[in-house]
């Protein structure tokens, strides 16, 4: 496969788990044809928010993060509410765990995928960031913290619907 714009990448976007050697491995991530096509527009758009096609095996599979995705630490993410267009990105990541902030039910694609992919839901239905502030009770910090901590759990993805519990 020919490359115009290539680069290698080992943080968030990229950084996926090899289960049977539990290290990290790089994967070469291939720009979208906008940073040909406007080169000063796609140096100044995040990485993590283009298109991403991740090029082990050219099968040409599209790779998308969700909304405001990031790595917290090592197997920590963070996101926005994925959508089935972001399902084949977040398999490369070989969650375990998905830490869902929101008190609405998980939506019935997204359930399907975790059950596919053996991936456990844990919901903490938080309220709001927004005035007026919800006090979040002690309790309900202590288990999500525990749940987040325990690296059984990771590689873990905590979302709410934007990226941040708002």
């Amino acid at each position: 496969m020919k490359m115009d714009t290539a680069a290698t990448v080992t943080a968030a976007a990229a950084v996926a788990r090899n289960p049977s050697a539990e290290t990290c491995r790089t994967i070469q991530v291939i720009l979208s044809s906008v940073d040909r096509a406007a080169p000063k527009l796609a140096a100044a758009t995040p990485l993590l928010h283009q298109t991403l096609h991740l090029d082990e095996d050219d099968d040409g599979d599209l790779f998308i993060p969700p909304l405001n995705f990031a790595m917290v630490d090592n197997g920590i993410f963070r996101s926005g509410f994925p959508d089935p267009a972001n399902f084949s990105f977040l398999h490369t990541l070989a969650l375990r765990s998905v830490l869902y902030l929101c008190p609405e039910p998980y939506p019935e694609p997204n359930m399907e995928f975790l059950k596919a992919n053996g991936i456990r839901l844990f919901q903490f239905g938080i309220e709001s960031c927004k005035e007026p502030f919800v006090n979040i009770p002690g309790d309900t910090i202590r288990e999500a913290l525990k749940f987040v901590l325990d690296v059984k759990n990771h590689p873990i993805l905590i979302h709410c619907k934007r990226g941040k519990v708002c």
